[in-house]
């Protein structure tokens, strides 16, 4: 893919980050009032990029850490309007989905 294609390119990710590097980043992120999301991308850069850099000389041999990472690609979704008029009445809405038998 051309490289404007891929600077376009927008993921939304959620991951499990483990408590050390969850600490570590929230206190460069105060440090450097930054929010923790910039951090944790500018580290996914420098960290690619030195993996790479790494692969490219016959490097890397990284042994995976005890911690556990995961991760899930989500993509948006138009799911149209609200099918109720409220979802502030519980009852109605359960009536709605449910059938009256829900109780």
């Amino acid at each position: 893919m051309a490289d404007g294609v891929l600077s376009s390119f927008c993921m939304r990710a959620t991951i499990t980050v483990e408590g050390e590097l969850a600490e570590r980043i929230e206190r460069l992120s105060r440090e450097r009032a930054r929010s923790f999301e910039d951090l944790a991308h500018e580290a996914l850069r420098e960290g690619l990029q030195r993996l790479a850099g790494e692969a490219s000389r016959g490097g890397g041999g990284h042994e995976k850490t005890s911690g556990r990472v995961s991760y899930t690609y989500t993509h948006p979704v138009s799911l149209g309007g609200c099918l109720l008029e409220s979802l502030d009445d519980i009852t109605s809405a359960l009536a709605a989905a449910e059938g009256e038998g829900f109780k």
